[in-house]
């Protein structure tokens, strides 16, 4: 399968599902049966309203690694600092940047309900709102994972900017501020997400971050391809 490196892609992933439970249980309610019924009311009304207002969309490319060293990593177009890459991307030869939203409604209903006094049921859709955003990550990299393996490669975890990673002994962080060099792999594209001079992203309920590309294994590769025996 042949990737052209400078072709940024689209994925709209499938609108979510999201359920009340969930909602109740990231908030701290261990016993739903004991939850009170306006609370559960609440938390079902913005479960229906971030389903049905979720509008998932991915950007992302292929980069070629040019170098992968104790210090960081080298791309065309950037480099990112951190020593967390050695180790995360080993036997990696591509990376896949990305940048992903749910778009502005919830967050936006989100707000609204915040100024009008509405706090539980502002609290409930923005947790809503991230069960949107992991939803919509978790088939982005279900469909990076199945382009990769029809090329004979495999993809790491997702790493992000502003996290940290444990290596050995220490945790190791990836600085926030390397948002605009991740930014800059996609000049030209039209995105679904703004970066901000404090490197925060708009709208609000966005992700960004990079997954790893490496080859499968020889004898995985040879187990795909061989045929069944009867």
């Amino acid at each position: 399968m042949q990737i052209e490196h400078d072709t940024v892609r689209y994925f709209e992933p499938t609108p979510p599902v999201v359920r009340c439970e969930r909602i109740l249980r990231i908030q701290g309610y261990t016993d739903l049966g004991r939850v009170r019924p306006a609370i559960t009311q609440a938390a079902t009304e913005m479960a229906a309203f971030a389903s049905l207002h979720s509008r998932p969309q991915a950007a992302y490319r292929y980069v070629p690694i040019h170098a992968l060293d104790s210090d960081g990593l080298s791309v065309e177009g950037g480099r990112f600092h951190s020593r967390a890459f050695a180790s995360r991307l080993a036997g990696c030869f591509e990376i896949a940047p990305v940048v992903m939203s749910v778009g502005s409604g919830i967050g936006e209903h989100v707000s609204a309900l915040a100024d009008a006094g509405d706090l539980l049921e502002a609290v409930l859709l923005e947790t809503a709102g991230w069960l949107c955003i992991e939803d919509a990550t978790r088939k982005f990299t279900m469909q990076l994972r199945d382009e990769s393996a029809a090329r004979g490669c495999r993809i790491t975890s997702r790493m992000g900017p502003g996290y940290s990673y444990r290596l050995a002994a220490e945790e190791v962080t990836w600085a926030l501020e390397a948002q605009p060099v991740l930014f800059g792999l996609f000049v030209g594209a039209e995105l679904p997400v703004t970066l901000m001079s404090s490197c925060a992203m708009q709208p609000k309920l966005s992700r960004s971050g990079l997954y790893g590309i490496a080859p499968l294994p020889l004898a995985t590769t040879a187990s795909r391809a061989a045929p069944l025996l009867n």
